[in-house]
């Protein structure tokens, strides 16, 4: 799996959209001063795919995506995987019955060089468009659980250390 695009807006401390266009870097790091934000973007990625972020300490957890400040939150990324290009969206929305996955959607480009901006005119094919669904083909698609994916791809903030003194087998595994 590789990012092209990232698009946020009311999502965590991402209240306005803000986009990462991730196109043209073969590698990136993200820096910056504690509370810039470096964390809630890997948070992000992973809620796009997954539903979730790990450091929400529960699998079911997504109150913490939403801005405190909004009713209304989305993510949106723009992947490949292989020679083809995806975009997942999830809208998050908060009512009296607290925060909850309103609309979620997995498309696949019919271009595997569509830029896939919000504003372009990209031609999709829809590869699965509820929770289960979504969750079940991205699996399929990344050959990952969330906890494979977090331990191999994105190490979580704080697990670092885990990582380090996990036993040969473990680390394996």
């Amino acid at each position: 799996m590789r990012p092209v695009l990232l698009e946020l807006n009311g999502f965590a401390s991402f209240r306005q959209l803000t986009t990462i266009d991730f196109t043209d870097s073969d590698f990136f790091a993200f820096v910056g001063p504690t509370g810039a934000g470096k964390s809630t973007v890997v948070d992000a990625i992973v809620f796009a795919l997954y539903g979730t972020a790990p450091r929400w300490g529960h699998s079911k957890a997504v109150a913490y995506a939403l801005a405190p400040t909004v009713n209304r939150g989305t993510v949106r990324l723009v992947f490949d995987v292989g020679p083809a290009r995806y975009v997942i969206a999830r809208e998050i929305r908060r009512s009296p019955a607290g925060v909850s996955q309103r609309s979620i959607s997995l498309e696949r480009f019919l271009d595997p060089q569509a830029g896939g901006h919000l504003d372009a005119d990209d031609d999709t094919e829809v590869v699965a468009s509820d929770i289960k669904g979504v969750n079940a083909a991205i699996g399929d698609l990344l050959g990952l659980t969330l906890d494979d994916f977090c331990q191999c791809v994105v190490l979580p903030q704080g697990q670092f250390a885990s990582f380090l003194k996990a036993t040969v087998k473990d680390r394996q595994e």
